[in-house]
């Protein structure tokens, strides 16, 4: 065992490089995606866009606006910044200042409140934290200008309402005239719960963001989409805060290239979560969250300390060369991890999986 917690961090790094992955699409270089960006660019003879202007951009925008049934979208850097934006415009449309949504959304727990200090809203945080936001939720809720969804919620395990739960909610918000938003940073990962098109879903709103580095695999980037009156307003806001960036061009390409691709797989990653799910349910101590996963995304809930978790993670990779967790957060005696299930997975055959969660048991 290495004599210093230096040396043990570089045996883990080590390890890990090694072993196959559970969670993820595998091992990458980083080079890899841009090499791949810049040899899209040459087969097809892409020119830059510049400045939130430009082919490539605009023939994405109109791709991901035609794939979701949307008026018009805006490509910008982050969803730190489109979601904020979109819930400033509701406001000053109907001049109501404050929004709802659960209290686990990225908003309130990882951007610094920064629809607060940026836009000054102020916002209700909605239900129990464990489940997603329902109908009831909305009882007594002061007067708001939009209620932002998560779909799926990421700090839940990836758990969604129902499709009847989304549609009485929806309708509900709609009867009080407030405006809903739709946090797709997953949104791709839904489709194959709910067994629609994504159009469909997105019908439910009236503004809608997605994530292309998180499920489908891009460099970075973010897509925000609306009618055309309100995507000419967020271009503004998006200029305001420093967001027309001078190219994105190996962003948008990344996405770009991967998008249709990564769609086609998801029902498959959700499958895959679903069996290694299973196979985590039958080690003692440990809790899947939610159940049965709703997406390809499951939170696992430990019994006991990180270390001795972490040292139990170690030796499985050594004796089964399967890299089960990245990372355990301790809370109140338990620790918990998020496991995201790609491409890695498919690579590790089922019996050797199941044998290397078996062994973490003991």
């Amino acid at each position: 065992m290495p004599s210093t917690k230096s040396d043990l961090q570089t045996k883990r790094v080590q390890l890990r490089a090694s072993t196959a992955l559970l969670a993820g699409h595998g091992h990458a270089h980083p080079a890899d995606e841009l090499e791949r960006v810049a040899a899209y660019i040459r087969e097809h003879d892409i020119t830059p866009d510049n400045y939130g202007t430009g082919k490539v951009l605009e023939e994405f925008e109109r791709e991901v606006a035609e794939l979701l049934d949307m008026e018009a979208a805006r490509y910008m850097p982050s969803g730190c910044m489109a979601q904020p934006i979109a819930l400033r415009i509701w406001a000053e449309r109907v001049g109501v200042f404050e929004t709802a949504f659960h209290g686990t959304s990225h908003l309130e727990l990882h951007e610094e409140k920064g629809y607060s200090a940026l836009h000054r809203l102020k916002a209700h945080l909605l239900g129990d934290m464990g489940r997603p936001t329902q109908v009831a939720d909305l009882e007594g809720l002061a007067p708001v200008s939009s209620l932002l969804i998560e779909l799926p919620a990421r700090e839940i395990g990836g758990q969604l309402p129902t499709w009847d739960e989304l549609v009485e909610l929806t309708r509900a918000a709609r009867k009080r005239r407030i405006r809903l938003h739709l946090d797709g940073a997953r949104l791709w990962e839904a489709g194959a719960f709910y067994g629609r098109p994504l159009a469909e879903i997105c019908a439910l709103f009236d503004s809608v963001y997605v994530s292309f580095y998180k499920g489908i695999g891009a460099l970075s980037g973010a897509m925000l989409l609306g009618s055309r009156d309100f995507i000419d307003e967020a271009t503004l806001w998006q200029r305001r805060q420093g967001g027309t960036l001078y190219s994105n061009l190996a962003h948008i390409v990344s996405a770009k290239m991967r998008l249709e691709p990564m769609l086609a797989r998801m029902a498959n990653y959700r499958a895959s979560a679903q069996e290694i799910a299973s196979y985590w349910s039958l080690v003692p101590g440990v809790t899947v969250v939610p159940a049965v996963p709703q997406v390809n995304m499951f939170h696992l809930i430990f019994d006991g300390e990180v270390e001795d978790l972490m040292l139990a993670r170690d030796r499985v990779a050594e004796e089964h060369g399967v890299w089960l967790l990245n990372y355990l957060n301790q809370d109140e005696g338990k620790a918990r991890c998020e496991i995201t299930i790609g491409d890695s997975a498919a690579g590790i055959p089922s019996a050797k999986l199941e044998a290397a969660i078996a062994a973490f048991a003991d």
